[in-house]
């Protein structure tokens, strides 16, 4: 249980630390659209998953992975500095699309909605 909660908190405390340097510290534009919804490290804590999503278009989304990954040289530098772990994890950027199949979702809904309303 304990092991748990401090992958979670661990989790936590990289995406926070993540989302403030792509804010306060990396100054490339292809990165703004884009938001840190999550960050799993793996058991033995040598890769991060990031998850990021963009609600722009797919082009928005390509452009804003080619800008983490231009910069992962840099947030790697700056977790090691903020984690003090022998070593610093492996970032792996992954696309989110929870949003998008969220969207669907209710689009579903709504139709079923319409649906039985039509036939009321």
């Amino acid at each position: 249980m304990a092991q748990g909660h401090r992958k979670e908190r661990a989790d936590s405390y990289i995406q926070r630390q993540l989302t403030l340097m792509l804010r306060d510290k990396v100054r490339d534009p292809r990165i703004d659209p884009l938001t840190i919804t999550e960050v799993s490290l793996t058991r033995d804590r040598r890769i991060a998953r990031v998850y990021v999503a963009s609600y722009g278009d797919e082009d928005t989304l390509k452009e804003g992975l080619a800008g983490l990954e231009s910069t992962k040289g840099l947030l790697r530098h700056e977790l090691a500095r903020l984690l003090h772990w022998p070593w610093v994890p492996e970032l792996l950027f992954r696309v989110d699309r929870s949003w998008q199949y969220g969207e669907h979702m209710d689009r579903l809904i709504d139709q079923v909605r319409q649906e039985r309303e039509d036939e009321d």
